[in-house]
């Protein structure tokens, strides 16, 4: 048995320790209240929910010149029904009653924008990225200090925050640390998909994405928005204000979560990670939802739009680990996007659009997800040790592990070794000279926690697993 454990935040039922002091301030009043009707409706389409298994292909896509690949992918299964096979494909992983209470949490913190009356975010915030210019924008071009500056004065901060209006997302939209679309690269890259970090980019906010504005740039391009995911800049193209009535109209208590990418809604695709409020069900098996699209003067009005079967479900899902293994399959091979770039995902994005179909809310970055729920540490074993206490204390499918700047899904025992799903950048390799060079793998896969052990210009011989920092289940797990 490993010989340290320290165990923390065991408050299963209200994560206080993963919430931001915007999340908390909105859960804290009323984190299980739903509404009579809306619990009727989602009581009554849960029953649609429950009448199968989720299934879904595996993707497999060709790789790129710029990927690479390891041992472990070759070796592990790139399927993730055959980790749920072996955990046990149709039990729940939790039980029922501590579902519906994460569930009702995770639409309080969605909704949670639409609460709020004024910034929580302080001018300082805000502007401290605009002081010096640095970094690179597309083709290998120094940012200039002149440019920094034009920003800073088309941001307007001196009224920082101007407005307090909420607004919804109508399609997918970047979530910006600077208002520009323009990157900013920390070395000179002239070709972004080898070097997907463009450091301007918070996350990618799907459609339907309650937000409170609280300021606007001068030319009326750029809105500054708080949403539980973080605070940022988004394309005023992509939002609409809402009022009283359609927020009365579309927190309507029960919703659904898509379970495939690509998804054709109005104005945009739509990928896993979107929640739409449920509208009723159609003949042929799919789901009617709510969806917002812009009407007159700028403001938002709901739509009614058919899903086809299988393209959504209704929030919560069942968690069993054959449900996790579908929804985590269409995610399979799928390229590596730093914060939402390209459309794609990182590692935190992976392990967080998992979760939510089964109504399990997680923060936006790695770091704030390896503390979330019940947490082992495992910073002072060794990696057997590490390997056993992931096998030991870890639910398939359900905890993950975690270390500085990434995360991954365990999905299981496989063959004596712990496995784990995530869209990993690369290993760490010495080039020549170089010792900070990357084997890019470049996509979501599944491998041990010792991804490139084999290689032989691994930096310092060091794997993920040496750099294990904790085990983390963000929900009470039925053993």
């Amino acid at each position: 048995m490993p010989k340290k454990f320290q165990v923390k935040n065991a408050l299963p039922d209200t994560h206080i320790d993963s919430l931001t002091a915007m999340e908390w301030n909105q859960v804290r009043p009323a984190s299980r209240r739903v509404s009579h009707a809306g619990l009727m409706l989602f009581c009554l389409f849960m029953l649609v929910s429950c009448g199968g298994r989720l299934k879904t292909p595996v993707s497999a896509p060709a790789l790129t010149a710029w990927m690479g690949t390891v041992d472990d992918i070759r070796r592990f299964p790139q399927d993730l029904n055959v980790y749920a096979a072996i955990a046990g494909f149709d039990k729940e992983l939790i039980s029922r009653a501590v579902q519906a209470d994460l569930d009702a949490r995770f639409n309080q913190i969605f909704f949670s924008a639409w609460d709020m009356r004024n910034a929580s975010m302080h001018r300082n915030d805000v502007a401290v990225i605009f002081r010096t210019a640095r970094g690179y924008r597309q083709a290998g071009v120094p940012w200039l200090q002149a440019e920094w500056d034009s920003l800073k004065r088309n941001a307007h901060l001196r009224n920082f925050p101007s407005r307090r209006e909420h607004a919804i997302t109508l399609r997918k939209t970047d979530l910006r640390e600077m208002p520009t679309h323009e990157p900013r690269f920390s070395k000179a890259t002239f070709d972004p998909g080898t070097d997907p970090f463009d450091h301007f980019q918070y996350s990618e906010l799907p459609p339907g994405t309650p937000l409170l504005i609280t300021h606007t740039t001068l030319d009326g391009r750029w809105h500054f928005v708080e949403c539980p995911v973080a605070g940022g800049w988004v394309d005023a193209d992509d939002v609409a204000f809402v009022d009283d009535r359609f927020k009365l109209l579309y927190r309507n208590g029960a919703y659904t979560a898509l379970v495939r990418d690509n998804v054709r809604l109005p104005g945009s695709l739509a990928n896993i990670g979107t929640v739409l409020p449920l509208s009723g069900k159609n003949a042929g098996g799919g789901l009617r939802v709510l969806f917002p699209v812009k009407g007159s003067e700028g403001a938002a009005r709901i739509s009614e739009v058919s899903l086809v079967r299988g393209e959504a479900v209704v929030k919560p899902l069942p968690l069993t680990a054959g449900n996790a293994a579908n929804v985590g399959n269409v995610m399979m091979g799928q390229r590596y996007g730093w914060g939402g770039m390209f459309g794609a995902r990182d590692c935190s994005a992976l392990t967080r659009e998992i979760f939510t179909p089964f109504g399990i809310w997680l923060p936006r970055n790695s770091g704030a997800q390896a503390r979330t729920g019940l947490v082992i540490s495992l910073k002072e074993l060794s990696l057997p040790e590490k390997e056993a206490a992931v096998l030991a204390h870890g639910v398939p499918f359900l905890s993950l592990v975690g270390l500085r700047g990434h995360v991954a899904l365990y999905v299981g025992e496989y063959k004596g070794r712990p496995a784990i799903f995530h869209n990993i950048w690369g290993v760490r390799v010495v080039d020549g000279k170089n010792d900070n060079s990357r084997l890019v793998i470049g996509r979501a896969v599944v491998t041990s926690v010792t991804p490139g052990m084999e290689l032989k210009n691994l930096y310092r011989t060091t794997t993920f697993g040496d750099r294990l920092r904790t085990l983390s289940t963000p929900a009470d797990a039925r053993f």
